[in-house]
């Protein structure tokens, strides 16, 4: 079952990732063009500040989800609903702050761009990106956080991709036909609206027990303050680039925020394909970590890592040698703004790398609930990159703070990955360690085989994209021999493993037929 539903999680997320990769290179580029550089960078930056709003969730997802596992196991109705019900109070909580710290914004974001973007225009953009959010506190989140604790992300995945294509496709229609940017944002909110009444059928369908209104066990999720200063870390970590961008790089500020946008919307895509392979697998390690099977569990993580080492450096190196054509074929008729550039190319695929390295620890570490213990660590992340870029910000602009970004990351992955083989999967670094040069020494290697195509001047996208397509399968040709060869009872664990899950899948298919 457990199985199953991973490969549900997996497939449903990889389906999700792509289409939000695919909307988030269309949707850019037409805003561009329709409504400038400079409004494109207002509209990343409004979206960076409200992640810092989002931080009075609190922690209370995280620790909300990792108190319904073993609830959940052992089917105790009454335990899952007083969890719930604290849950939905905790929520309508982060609301209220939510909503206050929102005037605040409103208030005073448009001074740090009002010779750049109409305050007016500013002031209602914020509202719009921000209803979201308020929609998750006081409607969705409870929701959210029972079917991502059960296993059953994928239903919200595949409810989110059909918001998401439908966004896109209307999106599109309505900057053609000329309307207003603030209309087109609002007609994106209440489409995500409608996907809250979609999952509210799904749960009330298929979960008829629930009671929001048991009395509530606070204690059940007494790690979210632990889990609030991780959070807190990682909105920091993740949005400190374009916050120290258009505080500190004065009147070119949105147009440098919109030539990042550009590039941290590619490698977004990578990261979101990247993690498509983590969705849901969380759970199943926080099964089977309240179950104590430590020999299961590290059977399963060492494939697990296997595998997504292998992805992760796959990836990173299908955008070192196709991210430049790429930008000079998507920015060939933005005038307003010099997007073509090799340094921030680069810097961003390490940026990345480094970020991406600590999935399956990260993965294990929230799945056994370790955010107390690792506080302190996240903490100096956030003084790294903080530090680091606004030393950076004023000779080097955008490079600095990438620079600030690399250095955090890099400490972060190096750090997880140690705490990980030594406190959760005893005695694995070595393990661990090995894989990782492996998979990097691949990559630099075919990163300097593949240079012939970095200056490929492409002739369109479909030139593009047959180059795309025969870089990716060589390169996964090349990591899949490379790791089957120095790892081969490894990859035939993996294999095997593939083909069980395929295999019950489509029988639990058959029966239901």
């Amino acid at each position: 079952m457990r199985s199953r539903k991973a490969l549900k999680n997996i497939l449903a997320n990889l389906i999700l990732q792509i289409t939000v990769a695919l909307s988030g290179l269309i949707l850019p580029r037409f805003f561009i063009i329709a409504y400038g550089s400079a409004m494109n960078g207002m509209i990343v930056s409004v979206t960076q500040f409200i992640s810092y709003l989002a931080l009075v969730e609190a922690g209370v997802s995280a620790a909300s989800i990792v108190g319904l596992y073993k609830p959940l196991a052992d089917n105790n109705i009454d335990e899952i609903n007083r969890i719930l019900s604290a849950t939905k109070r905790f929520y309508y909580r982060s609301g209220i702050a939510y909503v206050l710290l929102l005037v605040f914004l409103v208030v005073l974001y448009p001074m740090l761009v009002q010779n750049q973007i109409q305050p007016g225009i500013t002031r209602f953009m914020i509202i719009i990106l921000a209803t979201s959010n308020l929609v998750d506190y006081l409607f969705l989140g409870k929701y959210k956080v029972l079917l991502m604790a059960n296993q059953k992300g994928y239903v919200m995945m595949l409810v989110q991709t059909l918001g998401t294509v439908l966004n896109t496709v209307i999106t599109v229609w309505l900057i053609m036909e000329g309307c207003n940017v603030l209309l087109v944002k609002f007609v994106a909110t209440v489409i995500y609206i409608l996907r809250f009444i979609l999952i509210w059928i799904y749960v009330r369908k298929h979960y008829r027990f629930l009671d929001f209104n048991a009395e509530p066990n606070y204690n059940a999720i007494n790690q979210r303050w632990a889990a609030l200063l991780h959070q807190i870390t990682g909105v920091i970590v993740n949005n400190t680039s374009v916050v120290v961008m258009t505080v500190f790089m004065g009147a070119k500020a949105l147009i440098e925020v919109s030539v990042y946008g550009v590039y941290n919307m590619i490698a977004n895509a990578i990261s979101l394909l990247v993690g498509s392979f983590n969705s849901g697998l969380q759970s199943g390690f926080g099964e089977l970590l309240s179950k104590g099977d430590r020999k299961a569990l590290d059977n399963a993580y060492s494939n697990y890592e296997y595998l997504t080492y292998m992805v992760v450096f796959w990836a990173y190196t299908c955008m070192a040698v196709l991210i430049m054509p790429f930008i000079q074929l998507y920015t060939k008729s933005f005038t307003d703004a010099v997007y073509v550039r090799d340094e921030i190319a680069f810097m961003f695929v390490l940026v990345g790398i480094a970020q991406n390295i600590r999935i399956p620890s990260i993965t294990l570490i929230c799945a056994a609930g370790h955010y107390k213990q690792t506080r302190w660590r996240a903490v100096l992340e956030v003084i790294i990159i903080i530090s680091v870029s606004l030393l950076l910000v004023k000779p080097y602009g955008m490079l600095g703070v990438l620079i600030g970004s690399f250095c955090s990351f890099l400490y972060r992955g190096i750090d997880i990955v140690y705490y990980n083989t030594t406190r959760i999967v005893l005695g694995s670094w070595k393990r661990t360690l090995r894989r990782i040069i492996r998979n990097l020494a691949v990559l630099i290697l075919l990163s300097f085989a593949g240079r012939p195509v970095m200056g490929l001047a492409v002739e369109g996208y479909v030139h593009w994209f047959i180059c795309a397509v025969i870089v990716a399968l060589a390169a996964m040709i090349v990591f899949v021999a490379v790791n089957a060869v120095l790892e081969r009872e490894e990859f035939r664990i993996l294999i095997n493993r593939i083909k069980k899950s395929v295999g019950r899948h489509q029988a639990a298919k058959t029966e239901e037929k």
